[in-house]
Parts: structure tokens; sequence; C-alpha cells
């Protein structure tokens, strides 16, 4: 069986009321599916990163440097010897060591938890692949805000969610939830 990882991405203040800016209505749900995943991976010895994003744009509205709303969520929190990798883009891959400390673990799978589905958790699925690792998303660990299309109509949260790991299952990742974990044990 390939050696697997936990990668949870962006599990932060900014997107939970009364802190963040981008308050997400699945976060809360999700944010306990992180916390399942966390508590599995210490449990199986699954290495785990954590990957956290800071803006470098002056003046930034979210994701400001400094700010509280760059907290990790206290159900996310890491522990001592788990890495905190920061990005300034939405893939986890971009200049942070993540591939390096994977690859130096021996790591063939990443399973990856976090948010926003449809930005940083797609974006890191697909550098993921490309990378040439095996990829696994955790739905219920997972969560997208809502979208307006470009034609004006706004697209919920739920549906952004949906259609963003329909597009990547299959082909580019597989899809599972925090139920589906005990497959990925290693031992």
């Amino acid at each position: 069986m390939t050696k697997a990882a936990l990668v949870v991405i962006d599990a932060q203040q900014e997107y939970f009321a009364p802190i963040g800016e981008v308050v997400l209505p699945e976060g809360p749900a999700a944010v306990q599916g992180i916390a399942r995943a966390l508590a599995w991976a210490r449990e199986t010895r699954t290495p785990v990163i954590h990957v956290v994003h800071e803006s470098t744009k002056p003046g930034a509205a979210i994701f400001a440097p400094g700010s509280a709303a760059l907290a990790v969520h206290p159900d996310a929190a890491p522990r001592d010897g788990e890495p905190v990798f920061t990005k300034h883009l939405p893939g986890s891959f971009t200049g942070t060591p993540l591939e390096d400390t994977l690859r130096a673990q021996k790591i063939g799978r990443v399973i990856i938890a976090g948010f926003m589905t449809q930005m940083c958790v797609d974006t890191t699925a697909r550098q993921a692949a490309h990378l040439g690792f095996a990829v696994t998303i955790l739905a219920d660990a997972s969560a997208a805000k809502s979208v307006t299309s470009p034609d004006g109509a706004v697209i919920p949260s739920e549906a952004v969610h949906n259609t963003h790991l329909g597009s990547l299952s299959g082909g580019l990742a597989e899809v599972k939830t925090t139920v589906d974990l005990h497959s990925y044990n290693d031992k």
C-alpha cells in the first residue's frame, strides 16, 4: 500500500465567524471533519502537514499579515512535530517545501482536507496529481463558498463544492469521506 500523508490546507479563522471575512456556511461541519481526519492520522501515525495562507498584497482585506484571522481553528490546530508551511498562492506546493517534505518521507498519496474546495483544495489536488502523487480529497473535511457566475447568477456553496469535487473525481483524485480513512492504514 502507498504511504499516505494528511495535508490540511488553510483551516484558519478567516473562514469562521466572528473573526473571518470569508465565512463558509459549511465551515463548522468541515472543521469537525478535519478534526476527525487529524485524530485518525495521529492514531495511525500518518504524517500530518499543515499549510496556511498569508496574503502578500499591500493592505490585504483577507489573510492579512498579523491579523487574528490567520490563526488556525482550534479544532484543527497543529501539534508539536507537525510541520506548518505558509503559502501565498492557492497551490500548497507553490513556494513551499511541501513536495520535498513528502518525497523525503517517501509519501505516495496525499489526503487533502481544508479550505476552500474551489480554490486551494482544487489547485493543490491538481498540483499533487501532476507531480505524480495519488490524491484523495475528503469531501466532509472541506468546504466552499458561493460564487457569482459570469452572467451574475449566484452559485450556492454546496453546488460549488460538489462541482469541484466532481471535476476532480476519478481522473485526478479520488473523493472520499473521513469514514473511509481506515482504508489508508499503512500497517
